[in-house]
């Protein structure tokens, strides 16, 4: 990682912490007891947290300068024989998977509002050179067309985040290779823009989420639940409409 990018991260933990930290001075709040700009201020807890979990995997796989920073913010999160420990900043036990499910949509909506009308605005108010924090976020940039689903697994142990209308053009390659045939075929793969969707939607659950003792040497899974991102290539959904197709036709 190079250091521009570094201190671009210390950067916007530390623009999210002004907006949570930041004391309103509107008068129309203060008059009337009620701040109506708490809603930046949960956009910015929501974002912060999901930063510090990528951090902090980050610092457990021993990636790059990006330990050394989460290590500036919190301790180890593994013991000596392997065992992974973590809690997501949003994780509360005995919560139910409806609640989490609940929280993760609520979670993705806030970032799609913050990105298509930054909540912290210039004037009076919350005001703070924060701004440019909510131009960082993959979900908020995301292309408008793009829609999110969020439901339970079957057997209740996962949850998994759909994502589907990805403009093919934004979120897809196409690449021409040999199939086992020796025909050329396409093979669609993902644009970056479209990995670092999918990899901001995995924090998005994974903060809602807690390992009590996984460790993959014994084949131990001991996470609360297991958080899933799905999108389709053009290629199988054209497949998927072909067969619904003659389905139709076959029941007409």
């Amino acid at each position: 990682m190079t250091k521009s990018k570094v201190s671009k991260i210390r950067t916007r933990i530390d623009a999210l912490r002004a907006v949570i930290n930041k004391e309103c001075t509107a008068p129309i709040c203060q008059e009337s007891g009620t701040c109506r700009h708490e809603g930046e201020k949960e956009a910015a807890r929501h974002m912060l947290g999901r930063l510090l979990d990528k951090l902090k995997q980050a610092a457990e796989d021993g990636r790059d300068e990006r330990a050394q920073i989460w290590a500036d913010i919190y301790e180890r999160g593994y013991d000596s024989y392997g065992n992974t420990y973590r809690t997501g900043a949003k994780y509360r036990s005995g919560q139910s998977m409806k609640e989490r499910a609940a929280g993760i949509r609520a979670d993705i909506k806030m970032a799609r509002t913050a990105g298509q009308t930054p909540l912290v605005q210039e004037g009076p108010g919350l005001v703070s050179q924060a701004l440019e924090t909510y131009r960082f976020d993959p979900i908020g940039e995301a292309p408008a067309q793009i829609k999110f689903r969020v439901r339970i697994g079957d057997g209740y142990g996962s949850i998994r985040i759909g994502v589907d209308n990805i403009p093919q053009e934004w979120g897809w390659v196409a690449e021409k290779v040999a199939d086992y045939q020796g025909r050329k075929v396409t093979q669609w793969r993902r644009s970056q823009a479209l990995k670092d969707l999918e990899a901001e939607l995995k924090s998005v659950g994974e903060a809602y989420n807690a390992d009590h003792g996984s460790n993959l040497m014994t084949d131990c899974f001991a996470k609360a639940f297991f958080v899933f991102v799905e999108s389709d290539d053009p290629g199988t959904l054209a497949r998927r409409a072909e067969y619904e197709r003659k389905h139709r036709n076959r029941r007409a």
